[in-house]
């Protein structure tokens, strides 16, 4: 519990100054930038996924993690994939900019964040391991602050896509230099073939659970990107960003907690795990739905007051979407506790299902239904996900099935109560300004 509040606390923090920075940004900048970066991001973010064999988890979760030569074979594969995915993104800048009519070298220049992030220390993950939340959170929220001042400043002086892209480097640049600071920092170039053979073993399932993660993530983008004014794609990517702010929360303490907390326990029986786990795994919960309920409820007021006229269209867009984030909660945690007993295949087929989903669902929903239909259909994918990861609790013996259904009827019941409050109160509905027009 100690570790969930501060990772909460510290991840309250890291949302307050991206929302806050989203808020100022959107008085600087343009919608389309908004849009280009949305795009430069994706891609950026897609090839790194297109290699992640799971360093991170690798080091919480192998018993060599704490051996100084596993982790320096760990940072030389690191290091090396960061270097080939820089080159890559850098010969596919032009084609991906003719694709989505950008400037090629707006995308490489985006492309040295990912050479940079390849030499980071992998002392984080020790942190991890150890379960040294506090010190692990205060690291990641400090690095949040510095990025978000730069952005700030930078788009203050140059309102420009160069200005955010710059923002980025600077601040990939200072959250690799600053890994160095932490303990146990050192590493060097270092070869064991054994080390390798486990590290890319274990990492074969990261790799496609990662790639299935990010094509579930990003295909609504990648595609809308080239169907939908730039414009458009940038106030759909502002609503959806706020929206998976909460999924990203439960991401995070799946990530940081739940995950190194059952890896430092494989030697429990099922049984115990579950009696661990299922507590704090409950009050997280409850908290998640109430907050999920409120922010379905009123979040249209919230876009109305905090942004200006340009986004307003993002106000009904939001609900919807975070009415389906809960799905996606619910997948994170479960996913986690899977992959502590050494079990990541689940998480593949989880996001194999919702990709499924996203292809065939999307062309057909933006065809027949318009914009609304395809938000929908992002919006609940993850209840798809949920199936395969379900399968795969029952059969590890870890199953919270009958917690999740209890939650999820909370949320709802909650849900209509505010809904109903506001309707009483003359305010509507948050899905008034829905349309399948």
């Amino acid at each position: 519990m100690r570790g969930a509040f501060w990772t909460i606390g510290a991840y309250g923090g890291s949302v307050g100054l991206r929302f806050g920075t989203n808020v100022v940004l959107s008085r600087l900048v343009a919608p389309e930038i908004f849009g280009v970066m949305l795009i430069i991001n994706t891609l950026r973010n897609g090839i790194e996924l297109l290699s992640d064999v799971g360093i991170g988890q690798n080091i919480v979760q192998n018993p060599k993690g704490e051996s100084r030569s596993f982790r320096d074979v760990a940072w030389t594969i690191q290091l090396v994939r960061g270097l080939i995915l820089f080159s890559l993104l850098f010969l596919a800048a032009a084609p991906l900019g003719q694709l989505y009519q950008l400037p090629g070298s707006a995308i490489q220049l985006s492309a040295l964040t990912l050479a940079l992030m390849g030499c980071a220390s992998v002392s984080g993950y020790l942190l991890q391991r150890r379960l040294q939340f506090v010190r692990l959170n205060l690291f990641d929220l400090g690095v949040d602050a510095v990025g978000a001042a730069l952005v700030i400043g930078l788009a203050f002086a140059s309102p420009t896509i160069w200005s955010l892209i710059l923002a980025n480097i600077l601040t990939a640049a200072i959250r690799t230099i600053a890994t160095y600071f932490l303990p146990d920092a050192r590493v060097w170039f270092a070869w064991n073939r054994q080390h390798a053979r486990e590290i890319l073993s274990f990492g074969k399932w990261i790799y496609l659970s990662s790639l299935l993660a990010f094509l579930c993530a990003s295909f609504d983008k990648l595609y809308l990107g080239q169907a939908i004014p730039l414009a458009l794609l940038g106030i759909y990517g502002l609503a959806r960003n706020v929206a998976d702010l909460p999924a990203a929360l439960f991401a995070r303490l799946g990530h940081s907690l739940v995950f190194p907390v059952i890896a430092s326990q494989q030697s429990s029986s099922r049984s115990e795990l579950h009696a661990r786990l299922s507590p704090l795994r409950l009050k997280l919960l409850l908290v998640s739905a109430a907050c999920v309920a409120f922010g379905t409820a009123f979040a249209d007021y919230a876009i109305m007051i905090i942004y200006d006229s340009r986004y307003h269209d993002a106000g009904w867009m939001l609900p919807v979407m975070l009415l389906g984030v809960w799905g996606a909660i619910l997948c994170s945690m479960n996913e986690y506790a899977l992959l502590g007993v050494g079990k990541p295949f689940y998480g593949a087929a989880g996001n194999m299902t919702k990709l499924v989903c996203l292809v065939v669902g999307i062309p057909l929903a933006l065809k027949t239904t318009g914009l609304l239909g395809t938000i929908l259909v992002v919006a609940f994918s993850d209840f798809c996900r949920y199936i395969p990861v379900l399968i795969g609790q029952r059969r590890e013996r870890l199953s919270f099935f009958l917690q999740d259904v209890a939650v999820t009827l909370f949320l709802l019941v909650l849900l209509g109560a505010f809904i109903l409050l506001r309707w009483q109160a003359g305010f509507g509905t948050p899905f008034d300004g829905a349309s399948f027009s």
